[in-house]
């Protein structure tokens, strides 16, 4: 087991116009031994470069990579003890899945014995006992991957590197393997450092979330964090399905009270003591409210937080539905009750629940009540 820390590690390519053009720009992490970390974005972030430093496939442009305390930039992958899972599993078709397993320990010369109880150890806690004859082509998907799975943890590495492992898997397969390596992390407490575009992936398997954006870390912090305290507006529209409603509009003040309204004049009252904070700083100037579609309710109470919209879609998603609503300022998904009544072409109005919003600064995208470091 291992911890690491990345201390404003840069990855740059060819000069432009006399200008380093980064991949990777000042990424600063400190992982836990024993932490389940996920690197997520959208492609071209840097999040697989940033994997593939760490492993030493990628030359660290400047920065600092260390590992149990050890300078390691200039460490070969083969010394850095550390395992890699790669998307397209990577075993050797002539060999079958107890050969493919044990390949590693072979080459280091370890005693056929302890190589034996090692494979069959492994195979047991992933379920590989009956397949350990078979070769990969003979393997469907999962299994394959199991197998690379098994393949890396024989080596009893530092820390588990993975890079998509489960891109190629169906929905299904994807699901039934989340939950396995779940559970392989809870029971190996091994450091894990997974590389995923897919934000469900994120959310259930990471202790901690790092969003990327354009090679720089947008916010690092655990799955509840990064869900309910996004640091700007990019975190808040990247992690959540369908992703959140933004509005943009200004902090006035109506009959007392302080109150978002939009371009084209609905008013969403701001309860509590962040509409003091708004009315105090942010009088008059632009803000961008966000409110995540299962923060709409269908219940309207009068309390003056409402929209109304035009239902332009709905998808039914067995007890609930995703309704797509046109309202006289933007377009907004709700999630709702799967009996709340309308279907494409009525209008709907919902209340938002303004104690779960977030508002973000109309300049500079940021969180305005941001509360705790990037990483």
């Amino acid at each position: 087991m291992s911890d690491l820390f990345l201390k404003n590690v840069c990855k740059s390519y060819e000069k432009k116009q006399d200008k380093a053009q980064y991949a990777v720009k000042d990424f600063t992490l400190k992982i836990e031994d024993g932490e389940f970390v996920i690197f997520v974005g959208p492609s071209g972030c840097g999040k697989s470069t940033t994997l593939r430093m760490i492993a030493g496939l990628e030359d660290i442009t400047g920065g600092e990579l260390w590992i149990d305390g050890k300078l390691c930039n200039y460490v070969e992958p083969g010394e850095r003890d550390l395992s890699m899972v790669f998307q397209n599993y990577a075993l050797y078709p002539n060999m079958n899945v107890y050969d493919n397993m044990a390949f590693s320990l072979s080459v280091r010369k370890v005693p056929k014995k302890e190589i034996d109880k090692k494979v069959h150890e492994t195979a047991e806690i992933l379920g590989l006992e009956s397949l350990l004859k078979r070769r990969p082509g003979e393997l469907s998907g999962g299994q394959k991957q199991r197998v690379a799975i098994g393949s890396a943890i024989m080596r009893s590495p530092k820390a588990f590197l993975m890079d998509e492992p489960l891109s190629n898997l169906d929905a299904k397969l994807r699901s039934q393997m989340r939950v396995e390596l779940a559970k392989l992390h809870e029971s190996l407490g091994t450091t894990m450092i997974y590389v995923t575009h897919d934000q469900t992936e994120a959310m259930t398997l990471g202790t901690k979330i790092v969003v990327m954006k354009d090679g720089i870390i947008q916010q690092a912090d655990s799955p509840k964090e990064v869900y309910d305290n996004p640091a700007n507006m990019f975190v808040a529209g990247f992690i959540g399905s369908p992703s959140m409603n933004f509005f943009n509009g200004r902090i006035r003040t109506y009959a007392g009270m302080p109150v978002f309204e939009t371009v084209t004049g609905e008013r969403l009252e701001i309860p509590g003591s962040r509409g003091k904070v708004l009315e105090e700083k942010y009088r008059n100037k632009w803000v961008i409210l966000g409110i995540r579609p299962e923060h709409f309710l269908t219940k309207t109470d009068g309390s003056g937080s409402c929209l109304t919209g035009e239902i332009t879609a709905r998808e039914m998603l067995g007890a609930e539905s995703i309704v797509y609503l046109k309202t006289a300022a933007e377009e907004a998904a709700a999630r709702v009750p799967v009996e709340t009544p309308g279907k494409p072409g009525d209008k709907l109005t919902l209340s938002a629940d303004m104690e779960r919003a977030h508002f973000f600064d109309g300049h500079t995208n940021e969180n305005i009540f941001y509360q705790g470091g990037r990483q």
